[in-house]
C-alpha cells in the first residue's frame, strides 16, 4: 500500500484520529481498493468507530498487484500514532505519505514540509495482527432520522456533562429525549431533563416502529463535535432498542460511522449487545406513558418540607429524652487583657530599665 494525503486534507485526518482516540486505545487500519479505513473499539466492545477515507480523498492511492483483491490490515497503538498530528499540519505540510508492505512489522509515514524541502520519516512498530469482524451493516435498520450537526449540538447542550446516557422514546410523531428512565428512582442531586422534538424539526424522519433506545452519550458527543467542525448532517439508522444503533456522516471524500450498542430500558429482556453498565438495569418494567408527569418523584410532594421539619423536631425531642446532654466545659473567670498596661493608673520607669539619655522636651 502506498498513498499520499495532500496537505489540505490533513485537518480532516487529524480531527478524525482525535475523535477515534476518545473511543479506543488501539487503531486498526484496513486498506481496500476503494480506500483506507481507520477503526477502533472501546474497552467494553460496545462502540465501534470507523472512518473511511475514499480514494478521492488521496492525491495518490496505490495497492500492490498481489494485494489488489485482498484487504490489507494492521494494528497500531493510538498513543504512538496520534502525536504525529499535533499542530496545524495543513499549513505546514505539503503532503503526508503512508507506506506499508504486507506482513511487515513496521509502517512508514513521510511528512513533506512546505519550507526547505524537509521530509521527516517516521517508522512505527505495529502490534500483533488481529482480525476485526464487526458483523453489523450501518444501513440495516428500518428507521432513519437525519438532522444537522448544529441541531444535535443544541440538543446536547441541554444535558449536563455528567450525564452518561440518554434515552430516546421514538414515535412516528416525535422524539422524547430524557436523561432518565420512567419508573426508576431518581439519583441524588440529579437534574431531570426532558426534551420534546417534533418530527418536523428533522431533515428527514422515517419511523416504522415505536421504540425506546438507551445508549451512551460519550460517542454521540464525539461524533457531533466532529460533524459540527465540518458542517455535516448526522443520520441515525436503527430498528428497536436492544439492537445496534448506527450514527453516520457522509462527505464526497470520506464517510464516518459509529455503531453503538443500545438497550430498551422498558423491556424485560435486553439484547446481548447492550451496554454492560449496572446503572442501565431498570428496577421497574413500567412502560412510558403520556400521562406520567414529572411530579411523580418523592421530592415533589405537597407540604413535604413542612412535614420534614416537623419530623426533625420530633426526632430531636426524642433523642434528648434518651441520650443525656454532655456536661458543659468549665469556663475560666480570668480575662486576659492584651493591652492591660494601657489601663494601669500609674507607670514606673523602672520597668524600662536604666535611662541612658534625658528627655529632649521639657514637658
Amino acid at each position: 500500500m502506498d498513498c499520499i494525503i495532500p496537505g489540505t486534507n490533513l485537518k480532516v485526518l487529524a480531527k478524525a484520529l482525535q475523535a477515534l482516540a476518545k473511543i479506543g486505545d488501539e487503531l486498526f487500519m484496513e486498506a481496500k481498493t476503494e480506500g483506507l479505513s481507520f477503526i477502533t473499539l472501546n474497552s467494553s466492545k460496545t462502540v465501534c468507530a470507523r472512518f473511511n477515507l475514499l480514494d478521492t480523498f488521496f492525491s495518490s492511492y496505490e495497492m500492490n498487484q498481489d494485494d489488489s483483491n485482498e484487504v490489507i490490515s494492521c494494528k497500531i497503538h493510538m498513543k504512538i500514532f496520534l502525536p504525529l498530528f499535533k499542530g496545524n499540519l495543513e499549513k505546514k505540510l505539503e503532503y503526508f505519505k503512508i507506506e506499508y508492505i504486507t506482513d511487515s512489522d513496521l509502517i512508514t509515514f513521510k511528512m513533506k514540509y512546505k519550507c526547505d524541502d524537509i521530509v521527516m520519516v517516521h517508522k512505527l512498530r505495529l502490534m500483533d495482527t488481529e482480525t476485526l469482524s464487526i458483523g453489523v451493516v450501518t444501513n440495516s435498520g428500518c428507521s432513519n432520522v437525519s438532522a444537522s450537526s448544529s441541531f444535535y449540538s443544541q440538543l446536547l447542550s441541554m444535558f449536563n456533562l455528567t450525564d452518561d446516557e440518554v434515552t430516546f422514546e421514538i414515535t412516528p410523531e416525535k422524539v422524547v429525549a430524557r436523561n432518565y428512565c420512567l419508573g426508576t428512582p431518581c439519583r441524588p442531586k440529579m437534574m431531570r431533563t426532558q426534551i420534546n422534538l417534533n418530527s418536523t424539526e428533522f431533515l428527514s424522519y422515517q419511523i416504522t416502529k415505536t421504540t425506546s433506545i438507551n445508549f451512551s452519550l460519550k460517542p454521540f458527543r464525539t461524533l457531533v463535535h466532529f460533524a459540527e467542525t465540518f458542517t455535516l448532517d448526522v443520520d441515525f439508522n436503527f430498528e428497536i432498542g436492544g439492537k445496534p444503533l448506527s450514527i453516520i456522516l457522509k462527505n464526497p471524500t470520506f464517510e464516518v460511522s459509529f455503531i453503538v450498542a443500545t438497550l430498551d430500558p422498558y423491556s424485560d429482556t435486553n439484547s446481548s449487545v447492550a451496554t454492560v453498565s449496572s446503572s442501565n438495569k431498570v428496577a421497574s418494567n413500567k412502560k412510558p406513558s403520556e400521562t406520567e408527569n414529572w411530579q411523580s418523584g418523592d421530592f415533589s410532594k405537597e407540604s413535604s418540607f413542612r412535614d420534614l421539619m416537623r419530623q426533625v423536631e420530633n426526632d430531636k425531642e426524642r433523642l434528648d429524652d434518651v441520650i443525656p446532654k454532655s456536661p458543659e466545659s468549665p469556663r475560666s473567670k480570668k480575662v486576659k487583657m492584651v493591652f492591660g498596661r494601657c489601663f494601669d493608673p500609674t507607670f514606673s520607669e523602672t520597668v524600662l530599665g536604666d535611662v541612658l539619655a534625658p528627655n529632649s522636651d521639657s514637658e
